[in-house]
Parts: C-alpha cells; structure tokens; sequence
C-alpha cells in the first residue's frame, strides 16, 4: 500500500485541515456582472449555450444555472466534451471522472496524449476532473476502481500534461453538482469576456476591476 501523509499532531492548523468537514456555499443565482462607465450592460450580454458531444455518456446537468447557461444542445466535437456555440474553434472543456481519469492516464496513455495534441489547437482549453488533488492523492480502492495504480503516478502525469501542454487541469469534487457548478462557472465566464472582446467592449467586466 502507498505510504499515506498523517496530519502533524503538533501542528493545530494541519490537524483541522484534515478533520474539517466540507460544507460547500449554493452556487451564485445572480448574473455575472458587467459594467461600462458605472452602468450595468449585463442585459446586453447574452447566455451561452453548451455543446455537449454527442458521445458523452453521463453529460454534465446545466439546467441548475440558468443564472450563467441560456440552454445545451448535443453535437459531435473535434475534440474534448463541452464546448459553446459560437466558439467550437476556439474552446474545449474535456471532463475526467476520477475512475475515466486512472484508467486513462495508466492504461491509454498514448491515445490520452494525442487527444491533448488536439487540444493545443484551441485558444482555451481545460480538463476539468471530478475529484479534488485529495481524492487523487488517496491510495485508490482496488474493488471500487479496479486498480492497482499509485496516486503519484496519476498526479504526476497531470503536472506533466499541463506543463508540456499548457493544458491547465482543474480539480472540482467527487460529488458531481460541485464539479458541474465549476464547469458552467468555467464556461459561462470565458464566453462572456470572449463576446466582450468580440463586440467591442474590451476584455474586462468592469473597469478597474476583472
């Protein structure tokens, strides 16, 4: 079994780090916020719509965000799982649960790898997994992920991803509702600054701020 890191008993801090219980905030229900001159635009700026691939077997639910999402809709993608209308040459979101993301990195390696190739094509890019830097970091339960794989490898083959890439990995959560709320959060933020820049308002939300 992997060697495990237990919390320092002399140290207060670390010892709380470990022992918290998570109670995650409920997502925004608002707009995201955009202003000229003091003035709220927000109204101007129209919702993206997802594109889900089509060979997505469980897709991500963004029915709960109609704060950030103005609707979904299926279509076969060059590449990744999610992307938004308008920008299919320009984004890609690939989604990794926790098992899809051992399987892959240990025992499909050289097709992961080329499928990152084609994600370098994309201006934006991300792979979003379903599990936190914890969850991978923990020795995997060989009856639940059908592994013998170390947490090191997986990790390890993430930070080397991203830096020959330039792929940056984004961990969400096991529980699926957090991981979805990332993704539409993601999606959402990067189609507004993108029609911003492309109608002429200039990349930022508001003036002296993001």
């Amino acid at each position: 079994m992997p060697d495990l890191i237990e919390p320092d008993e002399n140290d207060t801090c670390d010892r709380e780090v470990f022992m918290k219980k998570q109670y995650p905030a409920a997502p925004p229900t608002g707009r995201l916020i955009v202003k000229r001159a003091g003035h709220s635009i927000t109204r101007q700026i129209p919702k993206p719509i997802v594109l889900i691939d089509t060979r997505e077997k469980y897709p991500f639910d963004f029915s709960r965000f109609k704060n950030w999402i103005g609707g979904e809709r299926s279509l076969a993608l060059k590449a990744g799982d999610y992307s938004i209308e308008g920008m299919e040459t320009l984004l890609i979101l690939e989604r990794k649960t926790l098992t899809d993301l051992i399987t892959t990195v240990i025992q499909q390696r050289a097709r992961f790898f080329k499928q990152c190739e084609k994600m370098t094509k994309y201006r934006w890019r991300a792979l979003l997994v379903e599990a936190s830097y914890e969850d991978i970091k923990t020795p995997y339960d060989p009856d639940e992920y059908n592994t013998i794989a170390h947490p090191n490898a997986v990790s390890g083959t993430l930070d080397a991803l991203e830096a020959r890439f330039g792929i940056p990995v984004i961990y969400t959560s096991l529980y699926r509702q957090l991981a979805e709320e990332k993704a539409a959060s993601w999606l959402s933020k990067h189609f507004t600054y993108w029609y911003l820049e492309s109608n002429g308002f200039g990349r930022v939300l508001q003036e002296g701020d993001l």
